[in-house]
């Protein structure tokens, strides 16, 4: 009930209300963080999400059944180890992105390093949940159907959004924090069964 409310509720309402009365389509996260009055908006938005992702993902990966369809012995342990490895990356790059800032006229290097986390965070945690997701689709075919061809859809549009506009804007970022919560909310409770 609780990360139901969270995931479909609560991160999705905080995500536009931290980007309110900012231009969707030349802004973006870094740059709104950036503003002296979001700072700790984007700080508080960045542990919301990470956590409750986390809290999702991990006895996701931990159940996943990675032996169904891994023919070697070697390469089980490994599939999940590899997921995991995803999972913690996207959230240490996260915790990357909230803490260094972004203020490229005074911390050019910094700033760079900023986009680097924050746009590799997004990568790492869409891997994390492919890999996931086709672990459960290759046990249960057709339960995990939907999932995977979400994911891809997901990543489709998140491509076209960037081609679109050139840069990872406010809307691409909005669409990627609110499609990973519904998604990996939805598969946690076809998983976990709550």
């Amino acid at each position: 009930m609780v990360l139901s409310l969270i995931s479909y509720i609560v991160i999705p309402l905080y995500t536009l209300l931290f980007v309110r009365g900012t231009d969707w389509f030349s802004s973006n996260f870094s740059v709104i963080s950036s503003l002296k009055e979001k700072e700790n908006a984007f700080a508080l938005w960045g542990a919301l999400v990470g956590c409750t992702l986390y809290r999702m993902l991990f006895p996701l990966i931990q159940s996943a059944p990675f032996s169904q369809y891994s023919s070697s012995r070697l390469c089980r342990p490994l599939s999940r180890r590899f997921c995991y490895l995803l999972l913690n990356l996207a959230f240490l790059f996260l915790i990357a992105a909230v803490f260094v800032p972004y203020l490229p006229s005074q911390f050019p290097i910094q700033a760079g390093l900023h986009l680097f986390f924050a746009f590799f965070s997004a990568v790492f945690l869409f891997l994390c949940l492919l890999v996931l997701i086709y672990a459960y689709y290759m046990n249960r075919p057709a339960k995990y159907a939907p999932f995977l061809y979400a994911v891809w859809a997901a990543a489709a549009v998140s491509l076209v959004l960037l081609k679109a506009a050139g840069i990872v804007n406010t809307v691409l970022e909005t669409f990627i924090t609110i499609s990973a919560c519904v998604l990996i909310r939805k598969l946690y409770r076809k998983v976990c069964g709550r």
